[in-house]
Order: C-alpha cells, then sequence, then structure tokens
C-alpha cells in the first residue's frame, strides 16, 4: 500500500469526513442561500431602479464567493486547534496528501459548484420576482424598476466592456489563491485561523502595494500594454518609444502570475500539516 496515496484508502477518508460534517455543509449552503434572499431583497427595497442589474448580480456572486469560501477554507483543519480533536485527526490512517486533497475537494471545488448552484437559484427567483413586479406595477411609480432584469452569466464579461479578454477570469484566479492563502492559514495558526489570515493576507497585499508604488517612482513617465510585456514611455515632443520584453519571459513571466500562487500555498500547506503530523 502506498504510504502517500492510495485510492481505497483516500475513498474511505472522504466517506469518513463526508458522514461527520455533512449536516455542517448542507447547513451552511441554506444559511448561504437565505442571506442571498435577505440581500437581494434589502435591494428591492432601497433599490428604485433595476436593483437586481448586471453588475449588481455581478458583485454579488463574487463577493459571496471570497467570503464565504474563504471561511470554508479557513474551517477545513479547525480540528487542529484543540488537543483532542488534534490528536484525533492526526490518528487517522491516511496520509497527509489524502487529508490535503479531501480538504481541496470539499472546500474548493465541491464548495464552488454548490454555490454556484445555490446562487443561480437564489438569482433566477429574485429575478423572476423582480420582473413580475415591474409588471404588475407599470412604469409610473417606478419607471425603470426590474427593466432590464435579467440573469446574466457572471463568467463572462458584460457586452460593451470593450478588448477581447475576459477580465472576470482574473477575479477567479485570484479567488483560488486567496482560497489556498486561508486554507495555509487553517493548518498554520492554531486559533482564530480566519481572523489572524486576514491579517496576515492584507500586510501582504499592502506591502505588494507599497513596493510597487516606490517602483513606480523610479520609472520614466509611460504606461504598461498587452498586459504588462510592453512598457510605452511618453517622450514630449521627442515622440514616445516602447520597451518590450522577450516574448518567451512574457509568456512565462505571465504564467507564473496567473497560476503560481496557488500551487505554492498549497505546497507549503502540505509540509505544515505534514510537520503537525511527525511532531504529534
Amino acid at each position: 500500500m502506498n504510504s502517500v496515496f492510495d485510492f481505497n484508502r483516500w475513498i474511505l477518508y472522504t466517506s469518513k469526513h463526508w458522514n461527520e460534517n455533512k449536516k455542517r455543509y448542507l447547513l451552511s449552503l441554506g444559511a448561504i442561500g437565505g442571506l442571498l434572499i435577505l440581500w437581494y431583497s434589502f435591494l428591492i427595497i432601497v433599490t428604485r431602479d433595476n436593483p437586481v442589474g448586471e453588475n449588481m448580480q455581478m458583485v454579488t456572486y463574487y463577493v459571496g464567493l471570497y467570503l464565504t469560501g474563504s471561511l470554508y477554507a479557513s474551517l477545513m483543519f479547525a480540528d487542529l486547534n484543540e488537543g483532542a480533536t488534534a490528536i484525533h485527526f492526526l490518528l487517522i490512517p491516511a496520509s497527509t496528501f489524502e487529508k490535503l486533497l479531501t480538504a481541496l475537494l470539499f472546500s474548493f471545488i465541491l464548495f464552488f459548484v454548490s454555490y454556484t448552484v445555490v446562487y443561480y437559484v437564489v438569482d433566477y427567483a429574485m429575478v423572476k420576482w423582480v420582473s413580475a413586479i415591474a409588471a404588475e406595477a407599470g412604469h409610473y411609480t417606478k419607471p425603470n424598476f426590474g427593466l432590464t432584469a435579467k440573469v446574466v452569466n457572471v463568467f463572462v464579461a458584460p457586452p460593451g466592456m470593450g478588448g477581447d479578454d475576459n477580465f472576470y477570469i482574473y477575479f477567479l484566479l485570484a479567488y483560488v489563491g486567496v482560497h489556498a492563502a486561508f486554507l495555509l492559514g487553517s493548518v498554520y495558526f492554531v486559533k482564530y485561523n480566519f481572523i489572524k489570515t486576514v491579517v496576515s493576507v492584507l500586510v501582504i497585499f499592502l506591502f505588494f502595494v507599497f513596493f510597487v508604488h516606490k517602483v513606480i517612482d523610479f520609472i520614466p513617465n509611460g504606461g504598461f500594454f498587452e498586459p504588462f510585456s510592453v512598457f510605452r514611455v511618453y517622450n514630449g515632443e521627442k515622440g514616445d518609444f516602447a520597451i518590450r520584453l522577450p516574448e518567451w519571459l512574457n509568456i512565462i513571466s505571465l504564467f507564473l502570475f496567473k497560476y503560481s500562487m496557488a500551487p505554492v500555498l498549497w505546497v507549503a500547506t502540505y509540509f505544515r500539516l505534514k510537520e503537525k503530523e511527525v511532531n504529534a
């Protein structure tokens, strides 16, 4: 039997995890649906024009995804916070990789699918409700109320944004990185995982902003294009000129910028979890 990953052993561990946590998972999905209903109901009450418009649906989906997804990730290894539950968790006959894989399965893959389904069920119902209100009330008291209400695809950039790139993919990629950071925080911090991870992420983000701001102070007046491989220098009357990175370097840098953060954090989570097992 492989000590790193055995499929049958992983299936048994995954089934055990589901049986122990299915009520909590199902109730939390119901709570997410209830909160979405409350939020949309609030918008319908306080917003005069198109309370479930395209932009509001996009904002609701991604804000909810980031908040609830981060909370889910920070609770995946909550058993390590207490001595008795930590000993039980560490003595479970499953490898570190299998435990991490199960955490990713439930908090990342299944949660993402379930959240999206719950969101669209609520969103569809709210859009139909707003359309029915608008049709019944007419356009006398609320001229634009629900006039353009329709269910939108949150994974596709809305028409009229300009450009060929779908920038919403970057929101999803950023979510993957944020989720990985909170999953690492659930293993790294002993107590108050969510709060400590929020503070850590904010500190790192502020440091990055400060670093970028200081770097920009040293570069000539200009701007980045395509998206960061070309820097055009504004040279006034002498004419602008562009500084272009080699294509191979641009491809590698953009790939690492998009896809490297989450795997690096997953690897860090694996070794941190393995260290806890060794120390136990």
